[in-house]
């Protein structure tokens, strides 16, 4: 069985809270550390590896969705057609220039996917953003359409997930702490 421990990054510039993800899984064996290639997830990932002997390797199909042309932006500054279309329906919703919701999940499952597949029986951690990490449990959960949005993802929740014959097996979702 492969272990694979998906974390939320911390708040940008919470130190502390970074410091306390990386204590939580100070005693987890790791065998690898993933991250997606935004800083805030980085820095997170930097904070988990400096009590491990690993170096976080960047993966960037975990990084959050694709906003395009509306990146930077407050949502009261995109177009109305997209904010209604998010209000309405954000699983359909495209961003222009950017990714649709089953285009972020088909993405970061496959990535994720793929870091589970290089690690037989060993665990691994992987940080990442909250619409990135509830796309891939709501992919694994066949929760379809606009449910994903009711999973909850606080900054540093960890996320368990057990791997056994390439099929997932969700044990844990937006934990503070780790049942060991």
């Amino acid at each position: 069985m492969t272990r694979l421990i998906l974390c939320r990054h911390a708040q940008a510039g919470d130190d502390e809270e970074a410091a306390q993800l990386a204590r939580e899984l100070a005693e987890v064996p790791l065998a690898a550390l993933y991250t997606s290639p935004l800083t805030r997830a980085m820095e997170t990932a930097r904070a988990i590896a400096a009590l491990h002997p690993i170096r976080p390797e960047i993966v960037p199909g975990l990084r959050e969705i694709e906003l395009g042309d509306v990146a930077g932006l407050q949502f009261d500054e995109y177009p109305v057609e997209l904010q209604q279309e998010l209000l309405m329906s954000p699983g359909t919703a495209r961003f222009p220039g950017g990714e649709t919701y089953e285009e972020l999940r088909e993405r970061v499952a496959a990535a994720l996917a793929e870091i589970a597949g290089r690690h037989p029986a060993q665990t691994v951690a992987a940080v990442s953003h909250a619409g990135a990490i509830r796309a891939a449990l709501a992919t694994w959960l066949e929760i379809g359409g606009d449910g994903a949005f009711h999973i909850d993802q606080a900054f540093a929740a960890v996320n368990v997930i057990d791997w056994g014959d390439g099929r997932p097996l969700v044990r844990l979702v937006n934990a503070r702490r780790l049942d060991r």
